[in-house]
């Protein structure tokens, strides 16, 4: 799919000294992590775009709004932002309302891309810098299943590729039953017999009769979800090549 960000905003300049003498407060934020102080400087943002199987609605708008008013403030206290979104573009809930409504699962997603990015122009959003489509990230998929493999964390189920989380359980934030609940609920397969861990994340799905597929390293399938997230963010911020 081919995409490109939505139009660029005039940004009008603030006068911050009018009303800060002293100059803005540092942003501060509660992450996972615990609280984060964010300065003047360069600060990298993902945030992870829509499935593009129907149209945006209030809790698209609260999510971007609120990214976006990040990014603003970053840059009036001084600061840089380098800020990438992905497109969900190949997914099981594209694919099922695209066979739903008898037409292509490509022509479905442009046409809701298309909306996202009226609606994000409408709230003013500032587009990001980069506005990457799962589907243009196959060769990035491909390269970091592979690193995976050869460090030990991929297994296979009747010919779908999983990562084994075991070695990261003792950082987990939350509790465990929680975690299975939260994993279940957003997409995840936590009870799927032959997992060895319930929260392990499928990498690869095998290819389906009646589904799109791509050629890969590890057999003609498509990308599971999120790693087209970790591949993006890692090549767009911070430039690894695989």
């Amino acid at each position: 799919m081919q995409i490109s960000p939505w139009p660029s905003l005039y940004i009008p300049d603030f006068p911050v000294e009018d009303y800060f003498p002293n100059g803005l407060p540092a942003l501060r934020l509660n992450t996972t992590e615990g609280m984060q102080t964010f300065t003047g400087v360069k600060t990298r943002m993902y945030v992870c775009g829509i499935t593009p199987y129907d149209s945006t609605h209030l809790g698209h708008a609260s999510t971007y709004l609120t990214f976006d008013l990040i990014n603003r403030y970053i840059a009036a206290i001084g600061g840089e932002v380098h800020f990438v979104e992905n497109v969900t573009d190949i997914d099981e809930p594209l694919l099922e309302r695209a066979a739903r409504d008898g037409i292509s699962w490509q022509e479905l997603g442009l046409q809701q891309v298309e909306l996202f990015q009226s609606d994000m122009t409408a709230l003013h959003v500032i587009p990001p810098e980069y506005f990457v489509p799962a589907t243009a990230a196959m060769t990035l998929v491909d390269s970091a299943i592979s690193r995976m493999k050869e460090r030990g964390f991929v297994y296979e189920i009747e010919g779908d590729l999983y990562f084994d989380v075991s070695s990261f359980l003792p950082r987990l934030p939350i509790p465990h039953d929680e975690a299975v609940q939260i994993f279940s609920q957003r997409g995840g397969d936590p009870f799927r017999v032959g997992k060895r861990h319930p929260l392990d994340p499928v990498l690869w799905w095998a290819h389906k009769d009646g589904e799109p597929g791509w050629e890969s390293s590890h057999g003609f399938g498509r990308p599971g979800w999120h790693i087209e997230c970790c591949v993006i963010s890692l090549r767009y911020l911070r430039g690894e090549n695989y």
